[in-house]
This record gives structure tokens, C-alpha cells and sequence, in this order.
């Protein structure tokens, strides 16, 4: 199989195989069928985490112990792993020596032949030609000799390091933007839980004027006191703790603030119907179009304002998406319609306690029963506490927003560029107010 287009001039067909060691991984058990090989200090990467990666293996969820590692091997860092069976294709470069099974292939590059990203890029473009290649059979799978009839054109190594370091710097502000929104998403979370699901600044006043903590409420309280006792405790400033109780009263829930009423779902928000829309309906445009995985597409009109929050309601059942610009919300999905003074931030932060992924119908296809979710109570605070919550959290979504646009359009500039790099259609002469910016130290 070889590299589509011409090769530019100065490059060199060329074998995976002609640019460092190729080989399988090793694994000879399963966690289910040998337990004691697990569980160790040793990272275990699978086909999955390298399809989560986006090129760069920087987390795992399964580890190997000694036992573990004697019928392996542990690959160094900088290894790019290619995924041969389940996960067809995913590249991912380890950013930390990790072992893994055989059903994922490792390269480790011969330095003075070759950059192990910019050869990581290139499978990029040749995924979809590998994953043609897969046998059809039970499970799809390539082996060895799949790549090995790979032959793809690359240059000289110090024009393969400023090509694979301009891509870089794109990738790293796009990682950085995720990371960054990701801390923003739990401060987010953890103030909602504090002052809505814990009630801390409740159990802060009533320590303060001394009126008693309801028994269900003691071990919070414990745990409070232990937080206000430490050196980095910084409490609330005085006029936001000024808008909360100091006392609680049991209602048919449980405790609650007082003041604070209990419920329905349906009295805080609407879960209103997406639209039936057929793939072969659309056309592309720039409106995100949303199923219950998550954007599926986009189309040349909206039905849906933004900012929004996009609920799964057949297939992936209680998913929870926000999207900040206009989006059309298809028939598998529910778009959110906030009542009264609840904010679409609370309301947001609020459908994540409440498990809608567990409510699936258990219908031959799952799905969440819009009534049965309207029937689930919660313990709401004042308007005023509302409005405060809303104002802080609104500035935290207005900078994941902002995060969020700079990484589609880094994302869509990265892939724009990425063939036309690799392939030598485009150097980085092409864009000189960039390519100083490329150069290895």
C-alpha cells in the first residue's frame, strides 16, 4: 500500500519498519482470568486509552504488578503505540514507559532517522486506509504485515522536527484549553455541591451563632469544622453568607435550610423535544447538530438558541452536553428550557447530581422518560442565592466558552494543515509569520 501523491523533492519512500523497532505487545492473560497480575506500579495501557489520547498517552486506567511485567514489557516513553484490534488504527505517543497487550503495536524510533510525532501525525492521515485494510472478520484487526506493506514518503529529520513542532504547538494550547476547562468544570461542580448538595454555608452560620446541627447533618458538620480550622480555610465573603440561613428544619426530604423549599423537577425546567433530522437531510453549515453522543454532525439552520444544555433521551440515556453557540437538538435528545428565576448554569449543574444516566426505561432501546424525570425532588434555595450562584458560575462558563471556541478553531486549523504539511504539499516557508516559531532549540 502505497502512500498516495507525488513525493516532493528530497524525500524517501519509506517502511515503518526502516525507522526503528516495530514490534507487538506483550500479555499473555486477561484481568479476568489472571488477577494477581494487576493492580501494581506499573501503567497497562489498552486499545481504549490510546482512542482517547489524542496522540499523547498521558493517563491509563489499568496497571500491572511484578507479575505483571515479567510475562510483558515495559515500553519507554516516547513510544507511539498503534492499536491493532477493537480500536483499529489510534495512534497515541506514551509520555511515560508503560507496557502493553498484543493487541497493540509499538514503535520506537531510530532518533537520527526520524521524529517519533511526526511520524505519529502522519498515521493520522493514513488511519482510514489502515482501517480498510482490517479483515472483516468477528473482530476487525490488522497485524505486522499490515503496516509493513505501508510505504509512505518522509524528508530529512530536521525538516520532519519543524513540521512536527509547528503541529505541536497547535496541539499543546488545544491540550492546555481541555485541561483548563476541566479544572474550571470541578470548581464549578464542587461550588454547586457546597452550597446546594452539603448546605457548608448553612452548617458555617449555624457554627457561628451556635444553633444546632440536625444529627443527619452531624457528620458534615465534623468534617466542616475540620476545614474552618485549617491554615488555608478561606471563607465565604460576609454578604454572600449574609443570603443563607443559619438554621435548618426538617421537611418530608430530609433537613434543609430553612426558608429553602423542596421540589419537583418539573417546577425548575422543561425538557423539551429535539427534532427529527435524517443524515441525508442536512447540509453542512455551522450549527452543531446533537444526538445523545454528543455532536453527530452540523446543518445550515438551528433550532436552538445558545447558549443550551443537550440531555440524551434515546441511546446514550442521561448524557449531558453544553453547547454555548446555536445548535439543532435532534429527536434522540431533550434541550433544556429553564422556568421561573433558575438559570441555565444552575440547572446545568444541577442535572449532574441527580443520575439521569441511570433512568433508562429498559426498553429494547434505552431511553429516559421525560415524566419520570419531572417527578424527582430537590431542595431549592432563594432567588437571591440563585442569582448570586448564577453570577459567579456565568463567569467561569463565559471563560470555558471562550477555551472552547479558540480549541475548534486551533482544531480545524491543525487539521487543515496537518495533510498539506506531512505530505510536503504545503513547508513551513508557506507561513512565515509561524515558521520561526517551529524551529527545534
Amino acid at each position: 500500500m502505497v502512500f498516495e501523491g507525488s513525493v516532493p523533492n528530497g524525500w524517501k519512500l519509506v517502511k515503518l519498519s526502516d525507522l526503528g523497532e516495530v514490534n507487538r505487545g506483550k500479555s499473555k492473560h486477561r484481568p479476568r482470568d489472571a488477577a494477581f497480575l494487576y493492580g501494581g506500579s506499573y501503567p497497562f495501557i489498552q486499545t481504549g486509552d490510546v482512542k482517547a489520547s489524542d496522540g499523547r498517552i498521558t493517563s491509563y486506567n489499568q496497571t500491572y504488578s511484578e507479575a505483571g511485567l515479567k510475562q510483558s514489557r515495559l515500553w519507554p516513553s516516547e513510544t507511539m503505540c498503534i492499536t491493532i484490534a477493537a480500536n483499529i488504527a489510534e495512534t497515541g505517543i506514551l509520555t511515560f514507559p508503560a507496557c502493553f497487550p498484543d493487541s497493540i503495536i509499538g514503535f520506537i524510533a531510530d532518533k537520527k532517522q526520524c521524529d517519533v510525532f511526526f511520524i505519529e501525525y502522519l498515521f493520522r492521515l493514513l488511519k482510514r486506509r489502515i482501517q480498510a485494510q482490517a479483515n472483516g472478520s468477528v473482530q476487525d484487526n490488522i497485524n505486522l504485515q499490515t503496516l509493513e506493506r505501508i510505504i509512505f514518503p518522509v524528508p530529512e529529520i530536521r525538516t520532519q522536527k519543524n513540521i512536527s513542532n509547528f503541529l505541536k504547538k497547535l496541539d499543546d494550547k488545544i491540550i492546555l484549553n481541555k485541561e483548563i476547562n476541566q479544572t474550571l468544570e470541578q470548581m464549578s461542580q464542587t461550588l454547586f455541591k457546597s452550597w446546594f448538595v452539603d448546605f457548608d454555608p448553612v452548617i458555617d452560620n449555624a457554627l457561628d451563632a451556635g444553633n444546632p446541627i440536625p444529627e443527619a447533618l452531624q457528620s458534615r458538620a465534623e468534617l466542616r469544622q475540620k476545614v474552618r480550622n485549617s491554615a488555608d480555610f478561606k471563607p465565604l465573603p460576609a454578604y454572600i453568607r449574609a443570603l443563607f440561613p443559619a438554621e435548618f428544619e426538617e421537611t418530608e426530604l430530609d433537613w434543609v435550610p430553612k426558608g429553602w423549599v423542596t421540589n419537583r423537577l418539573e417546577n425548575i425546567l422543561e425538557l423539551a423535544y429535539g427534532k427529527a433530522l435524517k443524515k441525508t437531510e442536512r447540509t453542512n453549515g455551522d450549527y452543531p447538530v446533537y444526538g445523545s453522543g454528543g455532536v453527530d454532525g452540523t446543518h445550515n439552520e438551528y433550532l436552538v438558541k445558545g447558549p443550551g444544555i443537550i440531555v440524551g433521551r434515546k441511546g446514550t440515556v442521561g448524557s449531558l452536553h453544553w453547547e454555548n453557540k446555536d445548535f439543532y437538538p435532534i429527536d434522540t435528545v431533550f434541550f433544556v428550557k429553564p422556568k421561573k428565576y433558575y438559570s441555565l448554569v444552575y440547572c446545568y449543574q444541577l442535572l449532574k447530581t441527580l443520575g439521569l444516566e441511570n433512568m433508562n426505561t429498559d426498553a429494547a432501546v434505552p431511553g429516559l422518560n421525560r415524566n419520570n424525570a419531572y417527578r424527582l425532588e430537590v431542595v431549592t434555595p432563594t432567588q437571591s442565592i440563585i442569582t448570586k450562584f448564577t453570577n459567579i458560575i456565568q463567569t467561569i462558563q463565559h471563560k470555558m466558552d471562550s477555551n472552547h471556541n479558540e480549541t475548534e478553531n486551533l482544531t480545524a486549523l491543525r487539521d487543515t494543515l496537518l495533510p498539506k504539511l506531512i505530505t510536503g504539499e504545503l513547508s513551513l516557508e508557506d507561513l512565515p509569520n509561524l515558521a520561526n516559531q517551529t524551529e527545534p532549540a
